[in-house]
């Protein structure tokens, strides 16, 4: 049984994903997030353990970044651990 520390919110937005050590973002999509990360599909392929950067583009606000670690690998995706908690409460989703 898998248990999680805070809620779950589904979402469906573009996004990119940098990766230490490559030149340049590729896209994603963030499928769900939470006050401690998020989980984004991706053709990238990452290993667990690896630091990478998630750059959201909201409509009429400059970029946001939010620096993780993955945590978790499954098909299609990676679960990120966000590198400052609660960050998803300053970012205007709609």
């Amino acid at each position: 049984m898998e248990r999680r520390w805070h809620h779950r919110t589904e979402i469906d937005i573009p996004a990119t994903l940098a990766v230490n050590g490559k030149r340049r973002p590729t896209p994603c999509r963030i499928i769900n997030f939470s006050a401690c990360g998020l989980f984004v599909e991706t053709a990238e392929s990452l290993a667990r353990h690896q630091f990478v950067q998630v750059h959201i583009h909201p409509h009429g606000v400059s970029p946001r970044i939010i620096d993780g670690m993955v945590v978790r690998v499954a098909d299609g995706g990676v679960g990120i651990e966000a590198d400052t908690r609660f960050w998803s409460q300053a970012l205007d989703w709609g």
